[in-house]
């Protein structure tokens, strides 16, 4: 976001454009697409087929094809309530710190970058935020983008030994405590 203002005021917004960024969301987009839907098939990993869902989702989004707009928020419920339905079990995948810490930071990523686009900082005031909100979206929404890169490599060496190694013992103890929570 810094550097988006710093191409601002220099006059260089240029730089960091939407027209540029759509050109790379599609590509970066691609990566862990691929990269999840490969790992689900051969590592058998609900995480993975999620992930790759999640990915699908986010790819179909930035394709910009007619019906992704609406298409975008009902595969993100529906995405939610799987994630939802199945936390004991994803919780299990996904005990290990620097993936949920990858994870968390990915949502918080692609949450701020619609608070952008939906304007919410110029009511409090955000310098030149009219002249440099679309920027500064497509810029966090870009780190998004390559974040769900870094998430696909911590994940593809963390899930699978993780799980075997965790096993049903973590996912009973999860469900216990869900279970336990209600």
């Amino acid at each position: 976001m810094v550097g988006v203002y710093i191409a601002g005021l220099t006059g260089r917004l240029a730089y960091v454009s939407k027209p540029i960024h759509e050109r790379m969301a599609t590509w970066l987009l691609l990566i862990p697409l691929l990269g999840f839907t490969l790992r689900a098939a051969v590592a058998r990993k609900e995480f993975y087929l999620l992930m790759a869902a999640f990915s699908a989702v986010l790819f179909c989004r930035e394709w910009h094809f007619p019906g992704t707009g609406p298409g975008v928020y009902v595969g993100m419920a529906l995405l939610a309530f799987w994630a939802v339905r199945r936390k004991a079990h994803l919780r299990a995948s996904i005990s290990v710190g620097p993936l949920r810490i990858w994870l968390w930071s990915v949502l918080a990523t692609y949450a701020l970058s619609q608070l952008i686009a939906r304007r919410f900082f110029r009511h409090l005031g955000l310098p030149y935020e009219d002249e440099f909100h679309i920027a500064l979206e497509e810029t966090v929404e870009t780190t998004g983008h390559l974040m769900m890169i870094v998430v696909l490599i911590v994940a593809w060496r963390i899930v699978a030994p993780t799980a075997e190694a965790v096993g049903r013992c973590a996912i009973a103890d999860a469900q216990k405590a869900d279970a336990m929570a209600d």
